[in-house]
């Protein structure tokens, strides 16, 4: 609904000026509040939990911010920016070879994603050099 969009709003003001905490706040009750009908509110939720996911990224909360992205794209499995920031908090966790897969879905969605083609070479040729190892989860 209504108030639901305008928490959002509210939310992404408060990430662009720097305000992580006040902005996950935001996000969450944007997603208590709800964003519509049907497919609608699917589409529209899992845009907000991903825009919550970055903000958890921000504030260093990885796995926060992976949760809200797998929610995502349980909602809507063709958003890109989901798969990235979760790709992304799996490589600051360790979980390399999740994370590429991540990168390489995000690539089946849009073919020309630079950051999600860039990040799977830099991930692939730093395993290969050995730089970075695999961590697999507990």
């Amino acid at each position: 609904g209504e108030a639901g969009e305008e928490l959002r709003e509210k939310g992404t003001a408060a990430f662009k000026a720097g305000r992580f905490d006040e902005a996950a706040a935001l996000y969450t009750a944007a997603l208590d509040a709800g964003g519509g009908a049907g497919g609608v509110d699917r589409r529209w939720r899992a845009t907000v939990l991903s825009n919550r996911a970055m903000t958890f990224m921000k504030l260093g909360a990885h796995e926060e911010a992976e949760n809200d992205c797998t929610s995502a794209l349980l909602l809507d499995a063709a958003n890109v920016k989901a798969f990235l920031r979760r790709g992304a908090c799996r490589s600051l966790s360790g979980y390399y070879s999740e994370a590429i897969a991540d990168f390489e879905s995000a690539l089946r969605v849009e073919p020309k994603n630079k950051d999600a083609k860039a990040e799977i070479s830099r991930l692939e040729s730093s395993l290969q050099e050995g730089y970075i190892t695999h961590t697999l989860r507990p």
